[in-house]
């Protein structure tokens, strides 16, 4: 019994190493196996860690040009400003090669002869082209889809026409308020036939058409979205939202300090309605609702009323708008958006357009 015992304790003590071995081999092994991150110090994920083991200067120029949006928003203007000059460059000698067009004038008001439906649609054709450069550079480097810019939109056709109903009935509203009030007389001018109104209708409509599209394009798709992905997107919620708004609104009345006969309450009113079409965007999710009211509220001024717009004169129109009184409330040599009584009608627009398309609904965008 005792060598019988022995021999079982040898065995015994032999199976023990053997499995005491084969531990130490897995830990070895496991060891080995394990991934980097738990080679690294605490709290230093992959990233940061393939980040610091870039050289220095990649680091920097990182920084420089990236955010947690991508390409920061300062570059994405150099970019869309680069692609604006080069592509509206590239229209105006396409315009030159065109016979006749050089002696159209670009857009220039004279007070003797006014703005004409051809010099509009010249001069906006090349800012309309330079735009879609702009848009193009900028996506294409950003690996961006026209989406992300409230382009896309399956009911474009709708929110167009919804835009150009209630741009035509707003102004209507306020030049009959100025017809009771005495301060305005509308009467049908008599050196039209048949024939031309309706030309120069329609090319006064596709001049508008390509304003509203470059000023949209430019202040409410591209500087809107760049701005607010620049004060933080998403991460901050509403906030950077309504501040890109606000930003980009006031720049667009700024732009209409320069126009000829333009007011403070004009340039107020630009940058008002741009922040109910900022609005808009947010509560349709595209831009065209915008792009109807837009063209349609410059097309009734000009053309079918025939009173200035933005201080701009039009040499050929439907009716013939006569202004008297006081230019607080007749809005002068700026037209009906420089009158006081634009700001009732603004609190209206934003009030009918939130019933119709905002309340009970979540944002769009």
């Amino acid at each position: 019994m005792d060598g019988v015992g022995g021999r079982n304790c040898c065995f015994l003590a032999r199976g023990a190493v053997r499995r005491y071995d084969a531990g130490v081999m897995q830990e070895r092994k496991s060891a080995l196996s394990e991934p980097s991150e738990r080679l690294q110090p605490e709290g230093l994920t992959q990233q940061s860690a393939d980040s610091l083991a870039m050289p220095f200067e990649t680091r920097l120029l990182n920084t420089i040009l990236f955010g947690r949006n991508g390409l920061r928003a300062g570059w994405r203007v150099v970019l869309f400003v680069c692609g604006f000059v080069f592509f509206s460059a590239l229209a105006e000698i396409v315009a030159m090669l065109i016979p006749g067009s050089h002696a159209l004038p670009l857009a220039t008001v004279s007070s003797h002869h006014g703005l004409s439906a051809w010099a509009l649609i010249r001069g906006e054709y090349v800012a309309f082209i330079g735009m879609v450069g702009g848009f193009v550079a900028v996506m294409l480097v950003c690996h961006q889809s026209p989406r992300v810019y409230f382009w896309t939109d399956h009911r474009w056709l709708r929110r167009i026409l919804e835009g150009l109903i209630a741009s035509f009935t707003a102004l209507s509203i306020l030049l009959a308020w100025m017809l009771a009030m005495h301060l305005a007389h509308v009467s049908k001018s008599g050196n039209l036939s048949t024939a031309k109104v309706l030309e120069q209708g329609f090319l006064w409509g596709c001049g508008f058409l390509l304003v509203a599209l470059f000023e949209e394009g430019t202040f409410r798709c591209f500087l809107l979205r760049t701005l607010e992905t620049g004060f933080g997107g998403a991460a901050r919620g509403g906030l950077s939202w309504w501040s890109a708004a606000a930003i980009s609104s006031l720049i667009f009345g700024g732009i209409h300090w320069s126009n000829h006969g333009e007011s403070l309450i004009g340039i107020g009113s630009a940058a008002a309605i741009g922040f109910i079409f900022c609005c808009m965007i947010r509560w349709t999710g595209s831009v065209w609702w915008a792009v109807g009211f837009h063209a349609a509220w410059d097309w009734a001024q000009t053309f079918f009323y025939g009173t200035p717009d933005s201080g701009m004169l039009p040499q050929s129109h439907w009716l013939t708008t006569t202004i008297a009184g006081s230019p607080l409330w007749t809005g002068g040599a700026t037209g009906p958006e420089g009158s006081a009584w634009m700001l009732p009608l603004l609190v209206l627009i934003l009030t009918g357009t939130f019933l119709v398309f905002a309340r009970g609904r979540t944002s769009a965008s």
